[in-house]
């Protein structure tokens, strides 16, 4: 699906909002029409949890049937993380009976972790084994303006480019987002004209999830500077998706004649020379694409002399579980994504500090080893880790607090000293 320019959208953005004030269902399906999230007649499997966004968007798409004619299914993935989950399960079955839609549901395996990523990859594999089942070409989701906004944010707290900054799509293959220019604020106004009362989850107030702190922390204090601030920040998420888009043609084919030429890559621009290796390598996080750049470019940095001779560090993707994570560990696990390359490894020297696992503050290395209760004799050939920024892993002792693995960390760096 390919969407207008953005200016273009944006011109009709302000035609309609300078218009008498539309009900919510006819801007939705401007919106559709205009950047064609879903065609007349397509089959779609809409994902409904229950809760306000989702039960809003099934509403809304069943409201528009007359003039946006789709084959619409009902999908609910129940994760089993609370007690009531049943409860959300059998209202979605009963709200889609009602409205006259087939329903499709099913129950999150038992061994699967209890982590934003983990439910979310077995989510989208359901709903695709749903469209799969139905012969849909779409899946539909709940996300708001609001949505788009905090994914931004969340984003650039991890040092993302243009394409982690574009947010989400209205488009995305078969993801459709019908509701990402709305607010939430007029969701919750839309289903009480209508008296309908979603579900709530709980667990979207618990602020162990990085998203809910952000959304109960950062974006008041944000707001609190711009009013205007959520939709300028959706704006700007807008902006970077035609950029990021822009850039993506430029690859174009590129990407296979340019990886059997290594001087003609090392000509490219650094914002080039990444999307072709992002290409090549899909899901590479940033140290990687950074280490293949430097493979493939020419010339390496000649080590520090303090690096230990005998032994560099090995560093990898991985899928290990954060349950088996040990500070201590001869291994090491970090946040790829927050890691800046080039990784150093290096042998203590005066003064050096870290922000150790744990620490609000950094310490001193050297009483850092000794509460560990690091032999003195084997101090000083102790190998410290580094990136472009901070001492990152000590083997054995301890990972930089900063970088540690989280509940929303996307890409988990495996470290390993190899022996000689």
């Amino acid at each position: 699906m390919v969407e207008q320019p953005a200016h273009t959208r944006y011109v009709a953005s302000s035609i309609l909002a300078s218009a008498i004030p539309m009900m919510l269902p006819s801007r939705v399906a401007i919106a559709i029409s205009l950047h064609r999230i879903l065609e007349p007649g397509e089959r779609v499997v809409v994902a409904v949890s229950g809760g306000p966004d989702s039960l809003a968007l099934l509403s809304i798409l069943r409201e528009l049937l007359p003039v946006v004619p789709l084959h619409l299914t009902v999908a609910h993935f129940d994760h089993g993380w609370r007690a009531d989950s049943t409860a959300d399960r059998d209202f979605v079955a009963a709200t889609a009976a009602k409205w006259g839609f087939d329903f499709h549901t099913a129950l999150a395996a038992a061994d699967t972790p209890h982590t934003e990523n983990a439910a979310r990859t077995a989510r989208y594999a359901f709903l695709r084994q749903t469209a799969a089942q139905t012969n849909s070409t779409a899946i539909a989701l709940g996300h708001t303006r609001d949505d788009q906004v905090e994914t931004l944010l969340l984003h650039l707290l991890r040092g993302s480019g243009s394409r982690g900054l574009a947010a989400m799509r209205r488009r995305d293959g078969d993801l459709a987002r019908p509701l990402l220019d709305i607010a939430r604020s007029e969701i919750e106004t839309y289903l009480s004209r209508l008296h309908l009362t979603a579900r709530r989850d709980a667990t979207n107030d618990d602020p162990r999830f990085t998203r809910n702190r952000l959304r109960q922390q950062l974006l008041p204090a944000i707001e609190a500077f711009d009013p205007a601030a959520r939709e300028l920040l959706a704006r700007t998420a807008d902006i970077l998706s035609e950029e990021d888009r822009f850039l993506e043609a430029q690859v174009g084919d590129l990407a296979d004649d340019i990886a059997k030429d290594c001087e003609a890559f090392a000509q490219l621009p650094p914002a080039l020379q990444r999307r072709v290796i992002r290409r090549l390598v899909p899901n590479s996080a940033f140290v990687e694409v950074e280490a293949l750049r430097a493979d493939a470019s020419g010339p390496k940095q000649e080590p520090t002399p303090e690096v230990v001779p005998q032994s560099g560090v090995r560093a990898s993707i991985c899928t290990c579980d954060p349950a088996s994570f040990k500070a201590r560990d001869q291994v090491g696990h970090l946040d790829a994504d927050l890691v800046r390359p080039p990784l150093v490894v290096a042998t203590r020297k005066p003064g050096d500090r870290m922000r150790a696992l744990g620490l609000k503050q950094p310490n001193r290395v050297q009483d850092i080893l000794v509460d560990a209760h690091v032999p003195r004799q084997i101090r000083d050939s102790l190998p410290v880790v580094s990136d472009s920024e901070e001492i990152v892993w000590i083997p054995g002792v301890t990972v930089a607090e900063s970088k540690r693995v989280t509940s929303a960390t996307r890409h988990q760096l495996h470290l390993e000293i190899p022996r000689s």
